[in-house]
């Protein structure tokens, strides 16, 4: 008669956050009575239960056997933590675990409030383990810091020392295969974590996309995952060395999950795509993907240098999707505001092409994840090493089809306002004629009103569906009392001619600005909203600065640039926050080169940017952002450029230029620099908004000039011609 095998206790360690998902796994493996504690689980059960975690958890971080016990017999404020380890190891005979042939390691966790050295207390634990060698059998074993035979995993707690063997030896989530890191890579068990929340293997997906793959981890754990193959199928472990290791049981467990593999290999497999835009991280992935055994899939994958914005078709409509990634942007942009512009840009383009599929996004701050258009949406927080990070996951909300605001604007009903009768007209008429043009050319932000009437001196925009309305400060002649009493009977004139509440219009002051007012923030709320120009998502604030991030007057200039920028390096000069050079790079541009004095309107341009998907790494030579004088800047430099945008300010102080800029008298010096770093034959645009200038007559002699002013200057702004004058200038024909 057989008796039942011994059982004994053994701990499963995971990362803060896992416990609930760990028991779940290793219940699935026939596991049961499990005690559950913070980043440990405790059961008791069978040699073979405590094999198979090691063999097939792919959440675990270390399986253990608890083999002695250190009780503290006595406690005073000035305890010797070191030689209480001491003691307990040196008081249990250890070649009843191992031989001293064996080479051993310590890794020694210490519970919070413990005060001791911690490279100190666990060079003690050696001794006393090599010590209690020597006693027992006259030899003592070696030390192997870095692939030990035998790993002791010890806790010193407040009132007794735990001292195990680590049957899993190195980490669990070591599986052996990343060879090749990038930077900031999630642990393969964090991964495999978060894909078994999602229930990967349950809805076995057609298409399976990581778009920032990095090092490969999320591809590689989910072809682990839907080929059955165990973690540890081809990794080491520490039970090799062990006395108490069943040799025949292990091979028995190795057999059946090298079988469970290849019957799997069988059956048919998601695309994968991986897709980075940095060309390091792809080879990193390529390489991976070899190394962990995958080389004869490769025909399943896509690996690909790619940016967000350059996704492919994947063909989804019908299909069952996962998209699963761990954006780097926290790292690489620094400041919650640019990474928070990343995570609303990802969100928009897995509404657009994964609608109603499943996602699961790592975000560095909960802020970043809470922009994630997830229907109810499931958040968990986990502990990559010692960073902690916030998984949002469900699935993705469709993308909301937004018409121009015009395109769905009807003449309102409303009261007579008493004193605005013209203005209401003439506001009304604006918009009925302006209407089919907006809703024919998904015309999303435009000038509705730009002081038409003497007694109304106020310029009307619409950003989306909101508005922003400047009141440009009244000659001192005017009665103050009766300028105020004025524009607010314009503001409830707007209000009742567009159908629009209290909360969708801004208001601002505009007076002549002096030295760096403009720079300066008109509130303290930050209210910034993303609106639609032709292919790009543009970010506008409308209440924090004057200018609202979008001059409205050049979007017809913008809209050019984009349909010339295809394959052509592009310089912006003065580019404030670079809206020009965002069309052209999602126009195909090779390159694109932004240059201002304010590093406040870069930062807005790089968020611009990363909105659409577009990567602006450092490393990355695509698109450039350079905080600098523009005279200063063209002097240094020696690049050529296909396209030029140049769009100066009327004046500004700029200390490395004559202490000040003009735009009449510098005009000339500028563009003759900028046509020096023009290719042959490539095309300046000029453009200011300066109402009294002209161009200097050397710039027609020396090169071949168009003027473009009515070309460049949209329906809305018919009204006032002067907004503005551009030219496209190009190098004469030799």
């Amino acid at each position: 008669m057989n008796s039942k095998p011994r059982l004994s206790t053994y701990w499963v360690t995971c990362a803060d956050g896992l416990e609930t998902l760990l028991q779940e796994e290793i219940e699935g493996l026939g596991v049961q009575n499990i005690e559950r504690f913070p980043g440990r689980l405790v059961f008791k059960g069978k040699l073979e239960d405590a094999y198979r975690i090691c063999m097939w958890s792919r959440l675990a971080s270390r399986v253990l056997t608890p083999i002695h016990t250190h009780e503290i017999e006595f406690s005073h404020d000035a305890r010797d933590v070191a030689e209480e380890l001491y003691e307990g190891a040196n008081n249990f005979d250890w070649s009843l675990i191992f031989a001293p042939q064996s080479t051993f390691a310590v890794r020694l966790h210490i519970e919070r409030e413990i005060k001791v050295n911690s490279q100190f207390a666990t060079l003690r634990v050696k001794d006393g383990v090599v010590d209690s060698f020597m006693e027992a059998v006259g030899k003592r074993p070696s030390i192997d810091i870095k692939q030990p035979e035998i790993t002791l995993y010890v806790l010193a707690g407040k009132k007794e020392h735990t001292y195990c063997l680590d049957l899993s030896g190195d980490s669990l989530h070591k599986r052996g295969y990343r060879h090749y890191m990038t930077d900031a890579p999630i642990k393969e068990n964090l991964a495999a974590a978060i894909l078994q929340r999602i229930q990967l293997q349950k809805k076995n997906p057609d298409i399976f996309l990581d778009p920032m793959c990095g090092s490969g981890t999320f591809i590689i754990e989910a072809l682990m995952m839907l080929t059955d193959r165990a973690p540890g199928l081809v990794r080491r472990f520490g039970f090799n060395g062990w006395n108490g290791h069943d040799h025949d049981l292990w091979m028995s467990i190795k057999g059946e999950a090298a079988e469970r593999h290849k019957e799997a290999l069988e059956k048919p497999l998601p695309k994968f795509y991986a897709f980075d835009a940095d060309w390091e991280a792809v080879k990193a992935t390529k390489q991976n993907i070899r190394a962990a055994g995958f080389e004869a899939l490769m025909h399943h994958i896509q690996v690909e240098e790619r940016t967000l914005a350059d996704w492919p078709d994947f063909q989804a409509e019908g299909k069952t999707s996962i998209v699963v990634t761990n954006p780097p942007y926290g790292e690489r942009l620094g400041d919650k505001a640019s990474s928070k512009a990343f995570y609303q840009g990802l969100s928009a383009l897995l509404q657009k092409n994964f609608p109603n599929q499943t996602t699961a996004i790592i975000a560095a701050q909960i802020e970043q994840a809470d922009v994630l258009a997830i229907k109810e949406p499931q958040t968990l927080r986990l502990m990559n090493g010692k960073l902690p990070i916030y998984i949002r996951s469900g699935e993705i909300k469709p993308a909301t089809v937004t018409q121009p605001f015009l395109a769905v604007w009807q003449p309102q009903q409303f009261e007579k306002i008493e004193g605005a009768e013209d203005f209401t007209n003439r506001l009304q008429k604006n918009m009925q004629n302006l209407k089919k043009w907006a809703v024919k050319e998904n015309i999303y932000c435009l000038r509705l009103y730009d002081a038409d009437l003497p007694d109304f001196n106020i310029a009307v925009d619409l950003y989306g569906d909101r508005l922003h309305v400047q009141e440009y400060a009244p000659p001192k002649t005017i009665d103050p009392e009766k300028a105020k009493k004025r524009f607010n009977l314009a503001l409830a004139a707007i209000r009742a001619v567009t159908g629009l509440n209290r909360d969708a219009i801004f208001i601002k002051t505009r007076a002549r600005q002096e030295g760096k007012t403009q720079y300066t923030k008109q509130s303290t709320a930050s209210k910034r909203f993303v609106v639609q120009e032709g292919k790009a998502k543009i970010l506008v604030n409308l209440t924090d600065y004057l200018d609202t991030g979008l001059f409205l007057d050049h979007r017809q200039i913008r809209l050019r640039i984009a349909q010339e920028a295809k394959g052509k390096h592009f310089l912006n000069l003065y580019s404030y926050t670079s809206t020009a050079s965002l069309h052209a790079a999602l126009g195909g541009a090779a390159s694109t080169t932004s240059v201002d004095l304010s590093n406040t309107y870069l930062n807005w341009s790089k968020e611009n940017f990363v909105l659409n998907g577009l990567t602006v790494d450092h490393a990355d030579q695509q698109h450039q952002f350079f905080a600098s004088d523009c005279f200063e800047w063209l002097k240094e430099g020696h690049e050529q450029y296909d396209l030029i945008f140049i769009d100066p300010p009327t004046f500004s102080n700029s200390k490395k230029f004559y202490g000040t800029f003009d735009v009449q008298r510098d005009h000339l010096s500028l563009l003759k620099r900028a046509m020096n770093r023009l290719t042959t034959g490539g095309t300046l645009y000029f453009s200011n908004n300066y109402r009294g200038f002209e161009l200097d007559d050397e710039i027609k002699a020396f090169y071949d000039v168009e003027e473009l002013t009515s070309e460049t200057i949209g329906l809305d702004y018919k009204r006032n011609t002067k907004i503005h004058r551009s030219w496209k200038i190009k190098h004469l024909e030799a």
